[in-house]
């Protein structure tokens, strides 16, 4: 086999994985948008911190509207973790890069706000994984449609 067909064969199985994770024919500012997410699981050194004791479980109800203003709401659902807390936070994201990479200011906890450029490896009508670095260290966080 020539080196040109090795690096045709690799081309064409990055173009299938790409599919695979993207919904083809839909724009992900379509996709992003069209309906409200939440996290579901955010692993860091390979344990889902999101679904342990350290995230309270008043922040793992909240759902996240993506608008197609590059406004992004957040609301925080019936479990909040003071009275006091708002219904909803309006914060920003941005696409950029081809739509590969997302700009997030967001509320993901009480006491924790996630504001910088994130890796999307997936989205589609389902699931939005995004790589991105949360609390200084290397995270992989999904979002799910409640």
């Amino acid at each position: 086999m020539t080196i040109a067909s090795l690096v045709f064969v690799f081309a064409c199985k990055d173009k299938e994985e790409d599919d695979k994770n993207n919904t083809p024919g839909k724009p992900k500012s379509e996709l992003i948008s069209s309906k409200t997410w939440k996290i579901s699981t955010l692993v860091s050194s390979g344990t889902d911190v999101w679904n342990t004791p350290f995230v309270a479980s008043c922040n793992k109800d909240n759902q996240y509207k993506f608008r197609t203003d590059d406004s992004l709401v957040l609301f925080d659902m019936s479990s909040k973790c003071s009275p006091t807390d708002p219904d909803s936070t309006v914060s920003f994201y941005k696409l950029f890069d081809n739509d590969t990479k997302i700009i997030l200011n967001v509320k993901l906890t009480s006491t924790s706000i996630f504001n910088d450029t994130a890796t999307i490896i997936q989205l589609d009508d389902n699931v939005m994984k995004l790589d991105a670095e949360y609390s200084g260290l290397p995270a992989t966080i999904t979002f799910i449609h409640p």
